[in-house]
């Protein structure tokens, strides 16, 4: 069980990393925007177009990563609360057979 807690902690600070690392691309989003409706006519709005939209789908990217990191956490739970049941179980049989022995 000490692997799959060590486990989980990693996923958790993956998960820390990537929220972090979008809310990043939305403030660069947020920076850009503003420069552009301060520059008007004078830059080329296809390529700044272009420059929000690849940080964008970075963000969309690292939504995904996101996602899959939140579905091994969610499989990773379940193992270890069917290893603690597992295990309460186990003690609850030994502890009867203590019982009847005893």
């Amino acid at each position: 069980m000490d692997e799959l807690t060590l486990n989980y902690h990693h996923l958790d600070e993956e998960e820390e990393a990537l929220l972090k690392r979008m809310d990043l691309c939305n403030e660069c989003i947020d920076i850009l925007i503003e420069f552009i409706s301060g520059k008007g006519d004078s830059i080329d709005f296809v390529t700044a177009e272009d420059i929000v939209t690849s940080i964008h789908q970075m963000n969309i990217d690292l939504s995904t990563e996101l996602l899959h990191v939140r579905l091994e956490k969610g499989a990773l739970r379940y193992k270890v609360n069917e290893l603690k049941q597992n295990e309460a179980k186990q003690q609850l049989e030994s502890e009867e057979v203590e019982l009847i022995s005893g």
